[in-house]
Formats: C-alpha cells, structure tokens, sequence
C-alpha cells in the first residue's frame, strides 16, 4: 500500500524515494530479496493458498487467470520450503473472497456469498488450512467459517513459515 498508494501524500518529502523502494510485503520479502533454499519448518496439514486481489494485481506475488502468462506462486514456492505441508489445488485459485474494504459494507451479501464460495473451494479440495498474505481476507473468511462452524480454519503464511 505504502509503495504503491503513497506517492500521493508524500511524493516529493525527504525520504519517501528511499522508504517506497525498501519496503516489501513478507513474502516478496523473501522470494525476491533473501532467496532462501530452506526453512527450519514444519506443517503436517492440507493447505489451500488464497490469492488476494492485492497480492495479485499490485504485487504479483501469482499468476492471474486473466492474463495469458506462465503460471507462477511465490507464495506456494516458499511456503513448498516447509516440510510436510501438502497442498490442495482448488477449482478457482485466484478467485476474489468478497473482503475488498468497504466492498464488504457497502455490498455485504454479495461480499458474504463471494466468501462463502471461496471458503466452499476450499474444504471441497480438501483444505484443513486456508493461507493467504492478506490478513483481512483471512479475517472476513474466518467469520464465515466460525459462524458456519465449518471444519477448516485460516492462517497467515507468517503463523505458518514459524511452524505454528
């Protein structure tokens, strides 16, 4: 957000050039800066990868199904550095779950139904766990499933990445 939004607010004020090309989302952190070929991790689970919108379009972190490019996920490049962790293929690996900001208050059922349709993609491939980069997708999905008791729960990749 900061790299990409902020020119607006402080384009041109000491520093911003500076904090704006050394500022990174984790796991961009990791696959394009640190490289790493091991992680001391574990994570005995079935694990479902959500793509957010944010994580797509601002920052390539996957491939989009609307552009007609190699398939490609640092996210499940990293994340396959942790041993035993399996992960499931979905119908829909870059489906949108409806959080959006205020998308989810100004169109709740719509926003709801897009979360119940992402979460349902998810336990039909088999997902104990659903992980992403965007704390606020995971959260909106998390309300789903808590309200629905479904059997799967969220996580971001960092709870993962620690072995929790």
């Amino acid at each position: 957000m900061v790299r990409e939004n902020y020119a607006q607010f402080l384009d041109g004020k000491d520093g911003f050039e500076h904090l704006r090309t050394h500022i990174y989302e984790l796991v961009e952190f990791l696959h394009d800066v640190i490289k790493p070929e091991s992680l001391n991790a574990s994570f005995p689970y079935k694990v479902g990868i959500h793509n957010s919108c944010h994580g797509h379009r601002e920052l390539e972190l996957a491939s989009m199904s609307e552009r007609n490019l190699p398939e490609f996920s640092k996210v499940q490049k990293i994340l396959s550095l942790v041993d035993d962790i399996e992960f499931v293929t979905l119908k829909r690996n870059d489906e949108c779950c409806g959080f959006g900001g205020t998308f989810c208050v100004t169109n709740e059922a719509v926003s709801v139904a897009m979360g119940i349709d992402r979460v349902a993609d998810h336990l039909s491939a088999g997902a104990e766990v659903m992980t992403g980069v965007d704390m606020s997708c995971l959260m909106h999905m998390q309300g789903i499933i808590d309200r629905d008791k479904l059997p799967i729960k969220t996580m971001h990749i960092a709870q993962i990445l620690a072995g929790e």
